[in-house]
């Protein structure tokens, strides 16, 4: 009955893996002329999709895990990483090499899918005032980023043109203010269940 196994497979994984697939052909040819020659592709279309594959995806409990969990109370260490990792793909340069150097377009592919995943640990470990200070601080550094690549009256990456990087400022901005949305909705529903 082995070639039924994949019925059992968790629909998290499927979706993760769509995802994640969806994410990585951006990185090849001929779909990586997209995120070559457009920021908005590659910023707020590769990016997010990377994140969300690790953020639903489903992770596997091992001994290995249990014990990493004893370093990561409250879900601190895997925010802060994950907050560091989010940081330096929001920097023009580090776009920029993601373009030119294939090692580095790798790096943000599986950097940016660890990132979903730490997202996911610590929000099943946090407090509300822990989360409110990191997705807070997340959002509005996201907005006030879109925010200056909008108006910034110098092209901040070098493989980009202005206008392409204006169109990424303004996805940035509307995907902070979806997520702002999307965050704020899910705590009052969960407070509604208790």
């Amino acid at each position: 009955m082995s070639e039924f196994k994949f019925i059992n497979l968790d629909i998290r994984n499927y979706l993760a893996g769509i995802l994640f697939l969806s994410a990585v052909f951006l990185s090849l040819w001929p779909l990586r002329a997209l995120i070559i020659e457009n920021m908005f592709w590659h910023m707020d279309i590769q990016i997010p999709l990377l994140i969300a594959a690790g953020l639903i995806s489903k992770i596997p409990v091992s001994n290995f895990s249990q014990n990493l969990s004893r370093f990561n109370a409250y879900g601190l260490n895997s925010f802060i990483v994950s907050q560091v990792i989010l940081v330096f793909w929001m920097l023009p340069i580090s776009i920029d090499r993601a373009i030119i150097h294939w090692g580095y377009d790798l790096v943000k592919i599986i950097s940016l899918i660890v990132c979903g995943w730490l997202i996911q640990v610590s929000f099943k470990r946090t407090t509300v005032v822990i989360e409110i200070f990191f997705v807070g601080y997340f959002l509005a550094m996201m907005l006030w980023v879109g925010f200056y690549y909008i108006q910034s009256d110098i092209r901040l990456c070098n493989v980009y043109t202005q206008d392409s990087q204006q169109y990424a400022g303004g996805g940035l901005m509307v995907f902070a203010v979806v997520l702002s949305l999307v965050w704020i909705i899910s705590k009052l529903y969960k407070r509604s269940q208790i």
